[in-house]
C-alpha cells in the first residue's frame, strides 16, 4: 500500500489504482468460450483517432478470441459494451476530463494530452482519452496490462497477441499518464515502425532541436549584418543550404527579442502549441566579436571543450523574458549541447526547456557516469521547470552490437527522478541487435521506476519464447563487451569508426555465434520465434564478417618498413596471401549486408559502407615495393589473385611504379616539406591558445578542444627537418584542394609517426569534389596503426579522379585523439599518372 500511496502523491506519474473491488472477483466478462460478450461502441461524432483506437480493439480481440468482433455507433443507454473515447454513457458516469493548460503543470483533476482513465462499471468497459489521440495510447496499454499483449517489435512478427477461450476483467479504476511528457525515438520510419511507436506510446510534444538557422531570412541577414556571426574579422552570409553551418549573434539583445516575436506568432497561430525552439544549430561557427567573446572569455571549458554556456543560456532568458510578457505558460525549447552542456553560472528561466546531450553508453567508465547524473541534477536545480534528456543509443553506424542496456535504462530512470520530461533516443535500429533497447526506451519513459529485470524477462521470455535462455545471454555478453571496453570515454565513441572490431574478438564471437546456434536448435518448432532468432543472426554475421576483414587490413598494416623491403619470395608471398585475405574480407562483407537486408524483416539498415573500409592498407605496400624494386608491386598484385589485380586504383600505382612514371612525376602540393610558415596561425587565437606556427599554403580547420595544438616544429635531424604537431584534436584537418582531371590517378605520400589510441584516426587522405563542392567517389584514408609509431613511417594512397571530379583534396587529420596521442607528419607529396585504367 505504501507505493500506491506513493505514487498518488507523484505529480507526474498519475495514481493506478487496479483492482480494488471489495470482493476482488472477476467483474466483468469480455468473452467466454470464444463467444463476444461485449461490443466495442463509439460516440457517434467520435474523432477520427477515436475511431482508430476502436477499430484496433476490435483487431486485437478477433485474434484473441478468434470470433468475429462487432464494433457499433452508441445508441440506447444502458447497453452493456466496450465504450472508446468520449460517450454519452461515459458522460453519464463520470464528469469530463480536464486537459490541464501546461504541458509540464499540473492542477487538481488535470491530465496531460497523452492522458487516459480506464474503469469497469456495471459489465461495461470505459476508456477515455484527455485528448482524442490518448485514447490509442490508453487502447494499447490496457492491452498490454490486461491481456498480456506485446508489440516487441515492428511487424506482425514482433507482435504477440494471446489467444484465449475466456477473457474477464478485475474491476479496474485507473487513471494513467506518461512520466515523461515528451517521448521519441528517432530512425522510426516506415509504416510498421511508426505503429510500433504508437502502440508504445511514443510521441513528441516539446520542441528543442536545431532550429535558429530557419528563424531569419536571407532578405533580414542582408539587412542586419550585425545579425551575422563576425567570423575571422567579416561578418558571415549563410549560403543558399546552409542553414545549420552557421550560428547567429546570440550577444545581441535585440536577436532575443526578435525570436521571441517569432515563437508569439507561431503561437498565435496554434494557442494549444506547447514550446517553440530556439536550438542551436549544428556547429561552432559562433560569433568572434567583443560582444560575445566579452560573454565567454577567459575561456572556460568542459568534457574539454569551450563552454559557451554563459552566451547561450543568457540568450534565451532574454527570449523568455520578452515571450513571459505575451504567452505565459509557453516554453521555449533548446539544446544544452556540445560547447553549452554544462549549466550556466546564473538561473535560468522556467520557460526554458533544455535538452542535455550525453551519450550515456558511455558509462562502462564509472566517472563519466558520476559526472553526467552530477550534470542531470545541476540542470534539476538550474531554475527551469523540467529538462530533457537527448540520449546517443545508436544502432546505425555501428557493425557491431552497440547494447549497453542497463546504462541506457538506468539514464532514463534517473534523469526523471532529477526533473528530466522530455526524452529522445537517437537510434537508427540496427533490428537485428536492436529490438530490446528500443521497446525497453519505450516501456520506461512511462514507467521509469519498472525494475530493469522485470521488464528484461517480460521481453526475453514473451519474445523469443524456447529460445529465451541462449538469447538473452547473447545480449548479456554482447553488453558486457561494451562495457568492458578499454581506454577514456567521449561522445559516440565509434560512431562510424573501424576500431569498434577491436571490442570483439574473434574468441567473443565464436562465443556468441554458439549461442544463437543454440537459439536455433531450440526455436525449431515454432516459426515465428526462429524468425526471430534469424534476425539476429544474420545481423551478427555482418559483424563476424567485418571482424575477418579488419584483421586481414590490420595484418597488412602492421608490416614494418625496413630492408626487408627487398622482398624475398616466402615474404611476397605472405604478402599477396593477406592482401589476397582483404579482398575475400570485404567481399564476404559486402555479401553479408546484402544477405541481412533482403529478407522481410531487414537486420540491418541501410548506412555508409566507407567509413568502415576506407582505411587501405595496400598502396603503403605496393609504394615501399616498387621503391625498392620497380617490378615488385605488380608482381604482388598478381600473387594477390585476380580480385587484387583488378582494383584499379591498385593496378594503376603498381604500373606506375613498375614503369618508372610516379617518381617523375609533377609535384602537385605547395610546401609539401613545411618549410615555409604561414604569416599567421590559427585564428581567432583565444580559441587556440596552444597552436604555434601553421604552414604556408595548407588550409588548417580544428575543432577548439581544452589541449589542441596544431603547430609546426623543427628538429636537428635530415630525414624530416620540419614536421607538424597534432594534439588534443577532436577533429583537426589540414590540406590542399587543387584542381583534377577526371581518370587520372593521384598518389599521395607522407612520413608519418604517432600515438593512436583505438577510437582516434590520425591518417593521411585522399578525396575528390565535384564543381560544385559535393564530395564524389569515396574518401580514402590511410591510418597509423594503434598504439606507438615513434619512427617515421611511409604512407601512400591512390585513386582514380572519378569522372564527375573537379577538385582533388589532399591532407592529413586527427580525430578523437585522448591524452596521450599525438601526431606528427613530416612530409606530404600528391602526383597525378595518366592511365588507361577506368575509376
Amino acid at each position: 500500500m505504501r507505493n500506491l500511496f506513493q505514487a498518488l502523491r507523484n505529480p507526474v506519474v498519475i495514481a493506478i489504482v487496479v483492482g480494488l473491488a471489495a470482493s476482488g472477483h472477476a467483474a466483468t466478462t469480455i468473452f467466454r468460450d470464444g463467444k463476444t460478450l461485449l461490443p466495442v461502441v463509439v460516440a457517434v461524432d467520435a474523432d477520427p483517432d477515436e475511431r482508430v483506437a476502436a477499430l484496433e480493439l476490435v483487431r486485437v480481440l478477433e485474434i484473441m478470441s478468434g470470433d468475429k468482433w462487432p464494433m457499433q455507433m452508441e445508441s440506447r443507454a444502458g447497453e452493456k459494451g466496450f465504450y472508446v473515447g468520449r460517450t454519452r454513457a461515459a458522460g453519464r458516469l463520470r464528469s469530463p476530463i480536464k486537459l490541464a493548460d501546461d504541458l509540464l503543470m499540473r492542477k487538481a483533476g488535470e491530465l496531460g494530452p497523452d492522458g487516459f482513465r480506464i474503469w469497469t462499471q456495471d459489465g461495461s468497459v470505459y476508456i477515455e482519452g484527455a485528448t482524442p489521440e490518448a485514447v490509442g495510447y490508453a487502447v494499447a496499454w490496457f492491452l498490454q496490462r490486461e491481456a498480456g499483449v506485446r508489440w516487441y517489435a515492428p511487424g506482425e512478427k514482433g507482435e504477440v497477441i494471446p489467444r484465449r477461450a475466456d477473457w474477464s476483467l478485475p474491476d479496474l479504476d485507473l487513471v494513467r499518464e506518461p512520466a515523461y511528457v515528451s517521448r521519441e525515438i528517432t530512425g522510426l520510419d516506415t509504416p510498421e515502425d511508426k505503429e510500433w511507436a504508437r502502440h508504445n506510446g511514443l510521441r513528441g510534444r516539446l520542441e528543442y532541436s536545431h532550429a535558429l538557422g530557419h528563424i531569419f531570412s536571407r532578405a533580414e541577414l542582408a539587412a542586419k549584418p550585425e545579425w551575422r556571426p563576425q567570423l575571422n574579422g567579416q561578418h558571415y552570409m549563410p549560403k543558399s543550404g546552409d542553414d545549420c553551418y552557421w550560428q547567429p549573434n546570440i550577444a545581441l539583445p535585440e536577436l532575443a527579442e526578435y525570436v521571441a516575436k517569432v515563437a508569439s506568432a507561431a503561437f498565435a497561430l496554434d494557442p494549444r502549441r506547447p514550446s517553440f525552439s530556439l536550438g542551436i544549430n549544428d556547429t561552432v561557427r559562433f560569433d568572434q566579436s567583443a560582444d560575445t567573446r566579452k560573454r565567454v572569455e577567459p575561456l572556460r571549458y568542459f568534457r574539454g571543450k569551450p563552454d559557451y554556456s554563459p552566451l547561450v543560456f543568457a540568450f534565451m532568458n532574454r527570449a523568455a523574458e520578452s515571450l513571459n510578457r505575451t504567452n505565459p505558460g509557453h516554453y521555449l525549447g533548446c539544446l544544452a549541447y556540445f560547447w553549452c552542456e554544462n549549466p550556466p553560472p546564473f538561473p535560468v528561466d522556467s520557460s526554458v526547456v533544455p535538452y542535455v546531450t550525453t551519450d550515456r553508453t558511455q558509462y562502462y567508465d564509472a566517472g563519466y557516469r558520476a559526472a553526467d547524473l552530477d550534470l542531470m541534477a545541476r540542470w534539476g536545480a538550474s531554475g527551469v521547470r523540467a529538462f530533457g534528456l537527448w540520449e546517443y543509443a545508436e544502432g546505425s553506424n555501428f557493425l557491431v552490437p552497440r547494447v549497453p542496456h542497463h546504462a541506457l535504462a538506468e539514464a532514463v530512470t534517473e534523469g526523471w527522478r532529477r526533473g528530466a520530461r522530455g526524452y529522445q533516443a537517437e537510434v537508427g535500429p540496427q533490428w537485428g541487435f536492436d529490438e530490446f533497447k528500443v521497446w525497453i526506451l519505450a516501456q520506461l519513459v512511462w514507467e521509469p521506476e519498472r525494475p530493469y529485470a522485470e521488464l528484461a524477462d517480460d521481453f526475453f521470455s514473451g519474445y523469443y519464447g524456447p529460445a529465451a535462455g541462449p538469447m538473452h545471454r547473447f545480449f548479456e555478453r554482447c553488453e558486457a563487451q561494451w562495457m568492458a571496453q578499454p581506454g577514456p570515454p567521449y561522445w559516440l565513441k565509434y560512431y562510424q569508426q573501424e576500431d569498434q572490431a577491436l571490442l570483439f574478438p574473434v574468441a567473443v564471437c565464436q562465443e556468441l555465434r554458439a549461442l544463437l546456434d543454440k537459439a536455433k536448435s531450440m526455436a525449431t518448432t515454432d516459426r515465428i520465434v526462429l524468425a526471430r532468432v534469424e534476425r539476429t543472426s544474420r545481423a551478427f554475421a555482418v559483424t563476424e564478417s567485418y571482424i575477418a576483414f579488419d584483421a586481414a587490413r590490420r595484418k597488412l598494416a602492421a608490416i614494418a618498413e625496413d630492408e626487408k623491403w627487398a622482398l624475398h619470395d616466402e615474404e611476397e608471398c605472405v604478402i599477396a596471401e593477406t592482401i589476397r585475405a582483404l579482398v575475400q574480407g570485404r567481399t564476404g562483407l559486402d555479401a553479408a549486408i546484402a544477405a541481412a537486408r533482403c529478407d522481410d524483416s531487414p537486420a540491418t539498415i541501410q548506412f555508409m559502407l566507407s567509413p568502415f573500409v576506407r582505411n587501405d592498407p595496400v598502396p603503403r605496400l605496393l609504394w615501399l615495393a616498387g621503391r625498392r624494386e620497380p617490378t615488385a608491386a605488380v608482381r604482388l598484385l598478381e600473387r594477390a589473385g585476380p580480385g587484387a589485380a583488378g582494383q584499379p586504383s591498385w593496378r594503376a600505382l603498381a604500373d606506375a611504379l613498375s614503369d618508372g612514371d610516379l617518381l617523375g612525376a609533377k609535384e602537385l602540393v605547395s610546401n609539401g616539406a613545411f618549410k615555409v610558415p604561414a604569416e599567421h596561425g590559427q585564428e581567432p587565437r583565444f580559441l587556440y591558445p596552444r597552436s604555434g606556427d601553421n604552414p604556408a599554403a595548407w588550409e588548417v580547420r580544428a575543432m577548439p578542444t581544452e589541449t589542441g595544438l596544431v603547430t609546426l616544429t623543427a628538429a636537428a635531424d635530415n630525414e624530416c627537418p620540419h614536421r607538424l604537431r597534432i594534439e588534443g584534436a577532436w577533429d583537426t584537418q589540414v590540406y590542399q584542394w587543387l584542381p583534377t582531371e577526371p581518370g587520372r590517378c593521384y598518389v599521395a605520400t607522407a612520413e608519418l609517426r604517432g600515438e593512436s589510441s583505438p577510437g582516434n584516426d590520425s591518417a593521411l587522405f585522399l578525396t575528390f569534389l565535384s564543381a560544385e563542392g559535393v564530395p564524389v567517389g569515396v574518401h580514402r584514408m590511410q591510418s597509423l596503426p594503434k598504439g606507438s609509431t615513434p619512427a617515421w613511417r611511409s604512407a601512400a594512397l591512390a585513386d582514380l579522379a572519378p569522372p564527375d571530379a573537379a577538385w582533388v583534396g589532399v591532407g592529413f587529420g586527427a580525430s578523437r585523439q585522448v591524452a596521450q596521442d599525438w601526431f606528427e607528419v613530416g612530409s606530404i607529396s600528391l602526383r597525378g599518372l595518366k592511365t588507361n585504367a577506368r575509376p
